[in-house]
């Protein structure tokens, strides 16, 4: 309940923040569904006195339109279609994070970094690689949530909110589509190095940056609509990591306020969800043992072969 109640205050998202709560303890969909209406009711009330409280509005927090592309006002059927090819790419954004990431920690384990006892070079070691990465390409730093209005819409450098000098010392821009698709997975690389040096705090919305990226670059390459190329990716990159088919799109459909691209985007997510079930990222996300039946989990499964042991204890007698 307060993690409901948390979540849905800071995304301003009462049901996507509640849902996001739910889903995020499991590997596939809401498995702690006792006290889902419990959890919504928690995730209002949550929200209604923060923003009370902090005086900031509820309305969306991006806008994804720009000279060249306005909202978007109606969404064909084959959105829908192409929200699930998107949700491929995501997912393979996903795998191709958890692989890297994999194989960074156990680098990070080879260096004997891994022990608390040497946090202090872990962090050196972590941050080695960030302020490279940073002062090389200063559109990966910090956490993304401001950042995402400037890059979504391919803004110069100058206009990154946090960030000094602006421009790195490599002046790099985002005046490419390759340029532009690149950061997505820079981002990932920013995320894989924070997590392995002991860095405390979320994935959430770097994983909406890097997918939006690649999104927005795709959008500028075959002429899909922007809110449908960037959320999409956006959806099914971070919904392989966390697991959240539901929340994701809810989320955010509404920071950036395009409805008409939520049944793309939620293809893009289920997509994402289906296609990388073998992906655990999340180590604690584990299936439910109290109920009949899960995606990972068969009560009939578990009594064939407790019935098989039986049997075996009698042949051997």
């Amino acid at each position: 309940m307060g993690m409901a109640g948390a979540l849905a205050a800071f995304f301003g998202v009462p049901m996507g923040g509640s849902l996001f709560a739910l889903e995020i303890n499991s590997r596939f969909g809401i498995e702690y569904y006792e006290h889902l209406m419990e959890a919504i009711f928690c995730g209002e009330l949550t929200m209604l006195v923060f923003r009370s409280l902090s005086r900031v509005p509820i309305r969306p927090i991006w806008d994804l339109t720009d000279e060249d592309h306005g909202h978007l006002e109606a969404a064909h059927l084959w959105s829908i279609l192409v929200g699930a090819a998107l949700g491929l790419i995501g997912a393979g954004m996903a795998y191709f994070f958890a692989l890297f990431h994999s194989n960074f920690i156990k680098i990070v384990s080879w260096l004997d970094l891994l022990d608390n006892s040497r946090a202090i070079q872990r962090a050196v070691f972590g941050w080695s690689f960030l302020s490279l990465m940073n002062l090389t390409f200063p559109q990966t730093m910090f956490w993304s949530e401001d950042e995402i209005q400037v890059l979504f819409t391919r803004g110069p450098a100058k206009d990154l909110p946090h960030v000094w000098p602006q421009s790195g010392w490599s002046g790099y821009e985002l005046d490419t589509i390759l340029k532009t698709g690149a950061i997505g997975f820079l981002k990932l690389f920013t995320i894989s190095f924070s997590l392995a040096q002991g860095s405390r705090g979320g994935f959430i919305f770097p994983a909406f940056l890097a997918g939006g990226m690649v999104g927005r670059a795709i959008s500028d390459f075959v002429g899909i609509p922007l809110p449908i190329g960037i959320l999409c990716v956006a959806a099914a990159c971070n919904t392989a990591i966390t697991r959240t088919a539901f929340a994701t799109p809810l989320i955010l459909i509404f920071l950036s306020g395009e409805l008409t691209a939520g049944p793309a985007v939620l293809m893009a997510s289920l997509t994402s969800l289906f296609t990388t079930g073998s992906i655990r990222f999340i180590k604690t996300q584990i299936a439910r043992a109290d109920i009949d039946h899960s995606i990972f989990y068969s009560r009939r499964n578990e009594n064939s072969e407790n019935i098989e042991s039986d049997d075996e204890i009698e042949a051997t007698e």
